[in-house]
C-alpha cells in the first residue's frame, strides 16, 4: 500500500519566505518611522537652541538701544547747555567790551582763552552728539534685525514642533497597525509551515531583535566589527578646508570624563523621550548634556551645538569619552549623538522603543564627525 506523500511546507518556502519579508520590511519600516521621529526631535531641539539665542540677542540689543538713547540724551542736554551760555556771552559789543574792559594784558588773554575754550567745547559736544546718533541709529537697526531673526527663529521652531508631531503621530500609527499585521502574518505563516503559531512568534521575536538592533533601514549588525574610521567620499574632488572653533578648550581631566561616564552609565534601562534630558527618560542630546554637565562642563541641549563648542577631533582618533555624530553630510545635519566609551562601544539614547543602552560602535552606521569636550 502506498501512502501518499503530505505536502509540508519547508522554511525555505516561497510563501513562507514571502510572509518572512513581509514581517521584516514591517519591522524596518517602523524601525525607520522612529528614527525619522528622532531625528526630527533633534531638529527641534536645534530650533529650540537658534530661538533662545535670538531672544538673548534681542534682550542684548535692547540694552544697547537703552544706553545709547541715555548717552543721546545726556549729549543733547550738556549742547543745549553750551548753546545757552554761548548766546549770553557770543554777542559781538558784549564779547568786545568783555575783553577790552580787562585790567592789562593778563586778563584780556585768560578771557580770549576761556571764549575760545568755550567755543572748542561746542565743537567737541556737537561732534560727540553727532556721533551719538550714529551709534543710536546702529543699536536700533541691530535691535531690529535681531527682533526680526528671533521671529524668524520662532518660526522655524513652530513648524519643527509641527514635523516631530507628525512624525510622531506616523509611528504610533504604525505600531498599531503594524502589531495588527504582525498579528496576522505570524498566523498565516505558522499555518503554511504547519507549527505552534508561538513557535514562530518566539522565532520572528528574535528576528525583529536583531532589526531593533540595527540602524533604520539598516541590515542586522555583521558578526565581525568594521573599522571605526568614516568611509571615505567617493568623490576625488579635494575636500574644502573646516574651520577650527575658535579656541581649543583645554582637555578634560579623567576624572571628569569618569565623571560623565558614570552619570551617563547610571541611566541604562531608562525610556527614551522627545526632548528628554532628565531626570528618568532622554533624548540623545538631553542625555550628553546632563552627563557632561555632572562633570562640571555645560553643553546646550542640541547634539549640532555640542559639536560646534566642543574641540574637533578625527573620528579615527576617538577616545574614552569623547561624543560621536551622525549627518547627513556635516555639522550643519547631525540628527544624533552618543557617547564613546573605548573598546568600541557607545552609550546612546536611541529613540522610541529603546531605553539607554551600551552598543557597540559596529550596531549602525559608523559616526561621520566626532568631538572633545573640554
Amino acid at each position: 500500500m502506498t501512502i501518499a506523500s503530505t505536502p509540508f511546507a519547508r522554511a525555505d518556502d516561497p510563501s513562507a519566505g514571502a510572509i518572512q519579508v513581509q514581517l521584516v520590511e514591517s519591522r524596518m519600516h517602523l524601525n525607520d518611522l522612529y528614527a525619522r521621529a528622532a531625528a526630527a526631535s533633534e531638529r527641534l531641539n536645534g530650533a529650540t537652541y537658534e530661538l533662545e539665542q535670538a531672544k538673548a540677542d534681542v534682550r542684548r540689543q535692547r540694552l544697547a538701544v537703552q544706553r545709547s538713547k541715555k548717552l543721546l540724551a545726556e549729549q543733547r542736554k550738556a549742547v543745549a547747555a553750551l548753546t545757552v551760555q554761548q548766546l549770553q556771552t557770543d554777542s559781538g559789543p558784549a564779547r568786545l567790551s568783555a575783553l577790552f574792559d580787562s585790567d592789562g594784558p593778563e586778563q584780556l588773554l585768560e578771557r580770549a582763552g576761556a571764549y575760545a575754550s568755550t567755543n572748542e567745547a561746542m565743537n567737541a559736544r556737537v561732534d560727540a552728539l553727532d556721533a551719538g546718533r550714529v551709534v543710536h541709529d546702529s543699536a536700533v537697526d541691530r535691535a531690529e534685525k535681531a527682533l526680526a531673526a528671533q521671529r524668524e527663529a520662532t518660526r522655524r521652531r513652530q513648524a519643527a514642533a509641527a514635523e516631530i508631531d507628525r512624525a510622531i503621530k506616523a509611528a504610533e500609527s504604525a505600531v498599531a497597525t503594524q502589531e495588527k499585521e504582525r498579528k496576522r502574518l505570524l498566523g498565516q505563516l505558522a499555518r503554511v509551515q504547519h507549527v505552534p503559531v508561538e513557535q514562530v512568534t518566539e522565532k520572528q521575536d528574535r528576528i525583529d531583535e536583531r532589526l531593533d538592533a540595527s540602524g533604520p533601514g539598516e541590515p542586522p549588525p555583521p558578526a565581525t566589527d568594521p573599522k571605526p574610521d568614516p568611509k571615505p567620499s567617493p568623490t576625488p574632488t579635494k575636500p574644502k578646508p573646516t574651520t577650527p572653533p575658535p579656541a581649543d578648550p583645554p582637555p578634560a581631566s579623567s576624572s571628569k570624563i569618569e565623571t560623565a561616564i558614570a552619570f551617563a552609565m547610571a541611566q541604562l534601562g531608562e525610556p527614551y523621550k522627545y526632548g528628554g534630558a532628565g531626570p528618568s527618560s532622554w533624548d540623545c542630546s538631553g542625555l550628553v548634556m546632563r552627563a557632561w554637565q555632572a562633570a562640571g562642563v555645560n553643553l546646550p541641549h542640541y547634539a549640532g551645538a555640542q559639536y560646534a563648542q566642543t574641540k574637533h577631533v578625527s573620528v579615527s582618533k576617538i577616545r574614552r569619552g569623547d561624543l560621536i555624530y551622525w549627518s547627513n553630510g556635516g555639522p550643519g545635519s547631525i540628527y544624533h549623538v552618543a557617547i564613546y566609551l573605548g573598546g568600541g562601544k557607545m552609550i546612546q539614547a536611541p529613540r522610541t522603543g529603546r531605553d539607554v543602552e551600551v552598543v557597540p560602535l559596529s550596531y549602525w552606521i559608523q559616526p561621520d564627525l566626532a568631538s572633545r569636550p573640554g
